[in-house]
């Protein structure tokens, strides 16, 4: 059972949050929440789709804290209960939507800031191309990307008990995807330099 500095395992910190423990609670979430966040980032199309699938994670757990037996097996509740989160609220939203992915935040790193009109436009045009040809990728090339890109000091074991790949399999497949996304970017015509 993982120990904090102070000595607390995930046993204590959970017995202490479910009794109303501000600081146990904050030491669990601070614990998992990476975790937490590759999965939703690599099952959900937006960064507020996301933040949406940790929040109703949380709640889960939050309103489930009585009932952990194991707190060994917290981290594969999380990403099950993360994966479920995000498969439902992706199956709400194309319900929602006619295309069924909403794309506006694919991409997106913070906020603009405004050089000049040619950069900008430069700048769109391969955010255009790169995201066009990551989208051309296959479905399980894209979660592993987006895992690998959100969560970059994830373990590959962690990694592949989110996605539901053996560990040994994460180090060539990433490879392989890398290749495909390269390969695409280059038919599209980017540069050989800017395609990596």
């Amino acid at each position: 059972m993982r120990e904090t500095g102070d000595g607390e395992s995930t046993a204590d910190l959970l017995r202490k949050a479910a009794l109303g423990s501000q600081r146990a609670w904050r030491e669990v979430v601070d614990r998992n929440h990476q975790m937490v966040w590759g999965v939703a980032r690599a099952y959900t199309a937006t960064f507020a789709d996301a933040e949406d699938v940790c929040q109703a994670t949380w709640l889960l757990l939050a309103e489930n804290l009585d009932r952990v037996r194991d707190p060994a097996a917290l981290p594969g509740w999380l990403v099950t209960t993360a994966r479920r989160e995000s498969i439902r609220l992706s199956t709400a939203r194309r319900r929602e939507s006619p295309s069924g992915v909403g794309t506006e935040e694919i991409g997106a790193v913070g906020p603009v800031h405004h050089v000049d009109p040619e950069h900008e436009v430069l700048r769109s045009m391969t955010y255009s191309v790169l995201w066009q040809a990551f989208s051309e990728l296959p479905y399980r090339c894209q979660q592993l990307l987006r895992v690998l890109a959100v969560a970059p000091e994830a373990s590959y074991a962690q990694i592949g008990e989110v996605l539901g790949m053996p560990h040994g399999s994460i180090g060539p497949k990433r490879g392989r995807c890398l290749v495909a996304l390269r390969r695409r970017l280059l038919a599209s015509g980017m540069p050989e330099e800017a395609a990596g």
